[in-house]
């Protein structure tokens, strides 16, 4: 099994950072590129499920919330429609130079060619998010 670590420093207080996470409506502002017009939800306790979808691409994505630690860590697990394939993601924020750090780490991924993609998707979304 194979696993993403990405830490990015966002020049925004933790408490924005994690609303941007949790927070539908922001989500969806910033996960994926603005052309592919996304919608979500994320029920931010454990038990909770979100999902993030595309208007434009048909692609979505969900899983079922684990663990929240508000404005501290929230892991989620992590699935394609259609695809049989479920990882685990862990978010982690902290106080960093007066913003924060968002530290991702995406796990069980069956191969690389599937870890690689993802890595890259998650460059590009915390580039986002930081903008």
């Amino acid at each position: 099994m194979s696993t993403i670590r990405i830490t990015q420093h966002v020049s925004a207080p933790r408490g924005a950072v994690w609303r941007a996470w949790t927070d539908p409506d922001e989500l969806a502002a910033w996960f994926w590129p603005p052309a592919w017009e996304a919608s979500a939800e994320f029920d931010a306790q454990p038990g909770g499920r979100w999902r993030l979808s595309s208007v434009v691409t048909g692609m979505a994505v969900g899983g079922d919330i684990a663990v929240v630690e508000p404005e501290t860590r929230i892991v989620f697990t992590w699935q394609w429609d259609g695809d049989a394939e479920e990882t685990l993601v862990t978010v982690t924020l902290r106080d960093a130079d007066g913003g924060t750090d968002v530290e991702i780490v995406h796990e069980r991924f069956a191969d690389e060619e599937t870890r690689a993609g993802h890595e890259q998707g998650w460059h590009d979304c915390l580039a986002r998010l930081g903008a």
